[in-house]
């Protein structure tokens, strides 16, 4: 088996692709046998290579090897018989022939797609390390959430619909010629959502997998990527660190950046505080495009300097959701402070604890952002803030 498993994620444009090219280079320079793959629709990790890449890895120099996952090549891999049965259909239904190549891909099988090709190569144990280039931050969300839908669909859902239909298909051919799945399309079906829960035990396990926050120093940027982390935090992903990307170097004093520069200050110091204790990276912004190697180890000696990049930055939960009583409690250790140093503010979908002059602001998930707290509890160097029971509708 492969030992690590670094995914990169945050907004669009932030330079995920440059950052995951650049960890997976200084990797196969320390030895590591390193694997960069995009799973991200608009692939540009051939342009960070200055090179063509492919469908299945290739190996750009000793011990790096990057791919770009093709998305019908991947459902033809990962997906067969069920496109095969979803392609009969469409014929039966007299759909054109182009079309229905386009139509038997599904919404969701591109992003399921990588994510078994991450994990057959994590399988295989061929790569040291594997360093994923994901989509943009919501995408990445949805599919890191699939196993959890996909675990409900094959216990409640599944075993149902192959009982009906092995029952109803003798009366079925009777009737009509339409096609209905075979049991091999049921078994293909089984193994991919078995699949699916594996993947989820294994980007969950802080010993094998981390996940790499990338963000730039602007409002909206820093927004989402909050977002992106309580919801990681809330399905339980290990997020082992932040890297900040494109802040202004300090030769540039030019009139023209000083409001940027001050801008980025105050973005800085808020980025701290908001994902504190998780560390964060910083590099600065290149006058030039970050292309091919020369470039990509100058980027990684600014990001990283003589770090392993590969090493695990941060263990453990900053805070954690639970519910107890039918009420939700958000956990955070903080040690080292007393009950009377702590304040807690609530604005909305925002919990903000302070600690003297310090602030940590922790942005609340869907289901907890219109309930009030209830009452905050210090123990054992854990505040337990608990919230009011959602009270439930009455009938009529």
């Amino acid at each position: 088996m492969a030992k690590r498993i670094i995914l990169y994620t945050g907004k669009g444009g932030v330079g995920k692709t440059t950052v995951a090219a650049t960890t997976a280079l200084l990797a196969a320079k320390r030895g590591y046998k390193a694997l960069v793959v995009s799973t991200d629709a608009a692939h540009s990790l051939r342009d960070s290579f200055d090179m063509e890449l492919g469908a299945e890895p290739k190996e750009i120099m000793p011990n790096l090897f990057a791919q770009e996952i093709d998305v019908y090549y991947s459902v033809e891999k990962y997906w067969g018989k069920l496109t095969e049965y979803l392609q009969s259909l469409l014929r039966w239904l007299k759909v054109d022939e182009i079309l229905t190549e386009e139509f038997s891909v599904l919404p969701g099988m591109e992003e399921v797609s990588s994510f078994l090709w991450v994990y057959h190569h994590f399988k295989e144990g061929l790569f040291d390390v594997i360093i994923v280039d994901s989509a943009p931050t919501g995408e990445t969300l949805k599919l890191l959430s699939l196993p959890d839908v996909a675990r409900w669909w094959i216990m409640k859902v599944f075993p149902i619909e192959r009982r009906v239909v092995k029952v109803i298909r003798p009366a079925m051919k009777v009737v009509t010629d339409m096609p209905l799945p075979e049991e091999k399309t049921y078994d293909a079906i089984e193994d991919l959502f078995t699949k699916l829960d594996s993947i989820q035990n294994t980007f969950s396990d802080p010993a094998i997998t981390s996940i790499r926050l990338v963000l730039n120093l602007e409002k909206m940027v820093i927004k989402e990527t909050q977002r992106a982390y309580t919801y990681l935090n809330l399905y339980g992903y290990p997020v082992d660190s932040v890297i900040i990307n494109r802040t202004m170097p300090n030769e540039l004093e030019h009139p023209f950046f000083e409001e940027w520069k001050r801008s980025q200050h105050v973005y800085r110091e808020e980025v701290e505080e908001l994902f504190n204790p998780i560390p964060t990276f910083e590099v600065k912004l290149f006058s030039k495009e970050v292309l091919g190697i020369k470039s990509l180890e100058e980027f990684g000696s600014n990001l990283f300097s003589k770090k392993d990049p590969t090493r695990i930055f941060f263990k453990g939960k900053p805070y954690e959701i639970v519910k107890e009583d039918g009420a939700y409690n958000v956990l955070l250790k903080l040690p080292f402070v007393s009950k009377e140093e702590i304040k807690l503010f609530q604005i909305k979908d925002e919990l903000t604890i302070q600690i003297e002059n310090h602030r940590r602001n922790i942005f609340l998930p869907r289901f907890l952002a219109d309930l009030p707290v209830k009452e905050a509890k210090f123990q054992d160097d854990f505040l337990r803030i608990i919230f009011e029971k959602k009270e439930k509708k009455s009938k009529g």
